[in-house]
């Protein structure tokens, strides 16, 4: 069964901490700290994704840069082709888009190319550990009715 984006931004909201591609790398640590997340995209012109600035990049910007990080910006470290998917778009095909770009995050776009949600992997994780409970209790639920009652347990079942 295809469940598109949109299922994610309705139960998370859709709701995103993005940042301006002049914006102080320290700036985003703090934030992304405070926040509790992994990773703000980088918008310009009223909600268009110039690029995704994520704790990765941050690591990556200290172990070539060493500590002295105070001078850079968001558009120094920012990931610049960042995959994006729509709002109608099946959760199973951005988790391919994320696999294949080894990706953690994926903005989440309108038809006009505004930024509307961010999808992380944890999100992902999380709806299909909620199918996959779902499904568990619902079988569980037909096993136990009562014209299956006559079914005789599993010669190894304890």
């Amino acid at each position: 069964m295809a469940i598109p984006v949109l299922h994610i931004l309705n139960s998370k909201g859709s709701a995103v901490i993005t940042v301006r591609p002049d914006e102080p790398v320290t700036a985003i640590a703090h934030l992304l700290s405070r926040h509790g997340i992994g990773a703000v995209p980088v918008v310009v012109d009223g909600g268009h994704v110039a690029g995704l600035v994520t704790e990765r990049s941050i690591v990556e910007a200290l172990a070539t840069r060493g500590p002295d990080i105070g001078g850079l910006r968001a558009a120094d470290i920012m990931t610049r082709d960042v995959p994006t998917a729509t709002r109608s778009e099946d959760i199973q095909s951005v988790a391919r888009k994320m696999t294949h770009r080894h990706s953690r995050h994926i903005p989440i776009q309108d038809g006009a190319g505004q930024l509307v949600g961010l999808v992380s992997i944890g999100d992902i994780v999380k709806l299909r550990l909620e199918e996959a409970e779902l499904l568990a209790r619902e079988m569980q639920s037909y096993i136990m009715q009562d014209s299956h009652a006559s079914v005789a347990p599993h010669p190894f079942a304890t």
